[in-house]
């Protein structure tokens, strides 16, 4: 139990919003997972949002869960999950993006809509909705790996910008565009929404960005350049949760284990040292696979206690 980790991560009164980033593969899903239960067992009303499309939370929680709207969690009072697909969103943005991006098609062609940016503002669109009207008490967000994650955060905004820029700039443009003044108007809106979300993103006391990684080389050196990339759109890391921790009670002569915790030794020094002005829990490595709710609720307790 890590009780700066749960100061940290409790709400005080307001919404508490939790991001669980990283790596591909490092246990994003079942930390965010295991945390969105924890807290709704404690009382607290939680939901937990998936925007990562190649990792579905049905197969966690062993029920269908899609991104229409958010599902009451089966055997777990107070928990809601909503599972973000941007190859469907159904989402204000995506509508009003059909609509602009239709006006487009004569000057661009019909391929701007299918782009990978506008799936990622897509998804962006969907979970600024609760920035905006937040009804629980705690919503945990598990995101995409980090590249696709700071792609999602910061292209809405700079498309939004951009096109504002392009028809302010140049009237010639938005004559090829045949875009109306309710167009441009709703780009502003847009821009506004994003702007305001961005702010929640940047505030400590409401949102956590905790990054999970693993005591090896590369998720060592994505966590330091996803640390860096979020900081350059002004929101804060402020924990780490190294992931498969050997314990040295379960090595037993193993030569095999001896010699990984010796290689692990070494790089829980490294991001003690590089990250030594973040929050860091360790979770150990398990002699079983975490894809039910006891095991949800034992790493739980392991995070943050009974």
């Amino acid at each position: 139990m890590d009780n700066e980790l749960i100061g940290l991560m409790s709400p005080n009164g307001a919404t508490k919003y939790l991001f669980f980033g990283g790596k591909g593969g490092v246990g994003k899903t079942t930390l965010a997972t295991a945390t969105a239960v924890w807290f709704a067992d404690h009382g607290h009303k939680t939901t937990i949002v998936s925007t990562d499309p190649t990792v579905s939370l049905s197969a966690m929680f062993g029920q269908e869960i899609g991104g229409e709207a958010r599902v009451p969690i089966r055997h777990v009072s107070n928990l809601c999950g909503l599972n973000i697909n941007p190859n469907d969103a159904k989402g204000v943005f995506q509508k009003r993006l059909n609509s602009v991006m239709g006006q487009m098609t004569g000057t661009f062609g019909g391929d701007v809509v299918s782009t990978p940016c506008a799936e990622e503002m897509a998804t962006f669109d969907q979970f600024v909705t609760f920035l905006e009207e937040p009804d629980s008490d705690v919503i945990v967000f598990d995101t995409a790996p980090t590249g696709k994650t700071l792609r999602e955060l910061a292209m809405p905004f700079d498309w939004a910008g951009f096109l504002q820029k392009q028809i302010q700039d140049g009237k010639e443009l938005a004559r090829l565009m045949n875009m109306d003044e309710d167009s441009f108007d709703k780009l502003e809106q847009d821009k506004r929404r994003y702007e305001n979300a961005l702010d929640v993103l940047r505030n400590r006391s409401t949102t956590v960005f905790n990054l999970v990684l693993l005591p090896e080389r590369l998720p060592i050196e994505e966590t330091h350049s996803a640390i860096a990339g979020l900081d350059r759109l002004g929101i804060p890391v402020q924990s780490l949760v190294i992931n498969q921790c050997i314990l040295p009670e379960v090595i037993e002569g193993n030569r095999f284990l001896t010699a990984r915790a010796n290689l692990q030794s070494r790089y829980l020094d490294e991001i003690e040292n590089r990250f030594n002005g973040l929050t860091r829990a360790r979770l150990p490595l398990l002699d079983h696979d975490v894809s039910e709710l006891s095991t949800l609720r034992q790493v739980g307790e392991v995070l943050y206690g009974q």
